[in-house]
């Protein structure tokens, strides 16, 4: 009578948590230790991962809990292969520490985790040129990149944390996916610089090098670059905090490829109001 009993209520267990995942149609960990203690074996635990999507956790200490909840090697390769599929992995998609495309995103009011866009730099030109022609070198020439448009699209009273998403993240996402400059070659923001741009109307100029018959100099000058926070959340993703920015417009540019002189560039901008 007790086996009965035993059988009865592992049924109900069975019914009620296949309800569960049928609604949310999202398997854990968690939920494969309770079918596992339940006696369900690997076969049925291989057929639920693979018509379900997952929110696994295949880290080292979380794979050696589900060994130890007795589930078989087959299972915890499966459930490495599922964690790392973005197209079978279910996450909250305004979690910071969740996987996301590489890029820079940050969090609105309302607590949506939104993506920066980039911009292009419309044109390079020199200011200064007939200066230094007429000094006969001496005069500096600035090179200038240019970015269309007064103001970014993306304006803060506030500058918000930024996080940076890399391709080192659990969930890795294939290359050829990977729209924005910079993020297929760097690992972390310290390969980004933050620059002022400088407002001249209608456009924003940002400042790319220099030269004259002194020496010649190039990349984001210093006295454009304003410091950053950085604090490394989850494996591939950083948040960066800017210092005290004052009112006007910034980009997040990828030092190991400012823009320069014949080139164009994609900026991370964003402006404080």
């Amino acid at each position: 009578m007790k086996k009965l009993t035993n059988i009865l209520t592992a049924i109900a267990l069975w019914i009620a948590f296949s309800t569960t995942v049928h609604a949310q149609e999202v398997l854990t960990n968690q939920d494969l230790i309770q079918l596992a203690k339940m006696g369900m074996g690997d076969a049925i635990l291989l057929s639920k991962i693979k018509n379900a999507n997952n929110d696994f956790d295949a880290s080292t200490a979380a794979l050696m809990a589900l060994k130890a909840a007795g589930i078989g090697d087959a299972v915890l390769a499966e459930v490495i292969t599922a964690a790392n599929d973005p197209a079978r992995k279910t996450v909250d998609a305004n979690d910071p520490l969740a996987p996301h495309k590489p890029g820079v995103y940050y969090q609105d009011e309302s607590g949506q985790l939104v993506e920066l866009l980039p911009a292009v730099t419309s044109q390079n030109k020199d200011k200064g040129r007939i200066t230094n022609i007429l000094s006969q070198g001496w005069a500096k020439t600035t090179a200038i990149s240019t970015l269309s448009g007064a103001t970014a699209r993306a304006q803060f009273y506030t500058p918000p944390p930024f996080y940076f998403y890399f391709n080192q993240q659990n969930v890795r996402f294939e290359q050829s996916s990977i729209g924005y400059y910079g993020f297929v070659q760097a690992t972390s923001p310290n390969e980004f610089t933050l620059a002022k741009l400088d407002e001249t109307g209608s456009n924003r100029e940002l400042e790319i090098g220099a030269y004259s018959n002194i020496g010649s100099e190039s990349g984001i000058s210093e006295k454009h670059s304003k410091p950053f926070a950085i604090e490394q959340v989850a494996p591939g993703v950083f948040k960066v905090t800017p210092s005290s920015l004052p009112t006007g417009e910034y980009c997040f540019v990828y030092a190991g490829s400012a823009p320069a002189a014949g080139s164009l560039q994609r900026v991370f901008d964003f402006g404080v109001n």
